[in-house]
């Protein structure tokens, strides 16, 4: 985005700050919501260049900063961080992300973004507990990865729902098929399903409610 852009010049001319993490970020958890709608990410306008959304356990925001090596700039609400919806544009040496906590779990929230799956980055961030990502392309193809202590258990790519990997992939074939992510016409547009799948694992709905109503630090992630 411009806006980013900008943000990144001040980076690197030391300009930019932030209020530490745990200070900022609000603790709440996330209410089970059965029947929420968890399809809103393809109706909208800000994502329409894809959308990935990180589920670290364990870590605060801050700790997450760090592991990533990453650089706090401000603190922002969802609209600034998704708005325009041109993301990683003109971004060849860092991502721009956006992290806010829910209970046990910090969410890494990135639109036109690939850093959650981006096994690299993600594996060591993953080391003693486990993370969950799920990535949408701008066509809406989806990538679900959970990851822990290192070890990717699970890849699924619904462009290629017939292979499909990891160490331990039959673990999770019950809890895929009851989100909707195997078998039936939802296998061709996974978002949905995913993030169904991610509430089961995680008791995070991430609903655009429970998404507009928070906090995130704007933090840059050398890549």
């Amino acid at each position: 985005m411009k806006r980013r852009s900008a943000l990144l010049l001040l980076t690197l001319t030391g300009l930019a700050g932030c209020a530490d993490a745990e200070a900022v970020v609000p603790d709440a958890g996330a209410s089970a919501m059965p029947s929420a709608d968890l399809r809103w990410p393809l109706r909208e306008p800000d994502l329409a260049a894809g959308f990935c959304f990180t589920l670290v356990q364990g870590f605060t925001p801050k700790q997450v900063i760090d592991r990533l090596g990453g650089k706090e700039l401000e603190r922002v609400k969802w609209a600034q961080l998704v708005g325009p919806g041109d993301g990683e544009a003109g971004a060849a040496r860092r991502y721009f992300v956006g992290l806010t906590r829910f209970d046990d779990w910090t969410l890494i929230a990135e639109d036109a973004g690939d850093l959650g799956v981006t096994e690299e980055i993600v594996r060591p961030l993953s080391e003693g507990r486990r993370v969950l990502a799920y990535r949408s392309d701008a066509t809406g193809r989806g990538r679900l990865l959970v990851i822990e202590d290192g070890e990717v258990l699970l890849d699924f790519d619904s462009g290629t729902p017939e292979r499909w990997g990891g160490s331990q992939p039959g673990d999770f074939v019950p809890a895929m098929r009851t989100a909707g992510l195997l078998g039936g016409t939802d296998v061709t547009e996974p978002t949905g399903p995913a993030l169904s799948f991610l509430a089961d694992r995680t008791g995070v709905t991430l609903t655009r409610e429970q998404l507009n109503e928070r906090t995130y630090l704007l933090v840059t992630v050398p890549k």
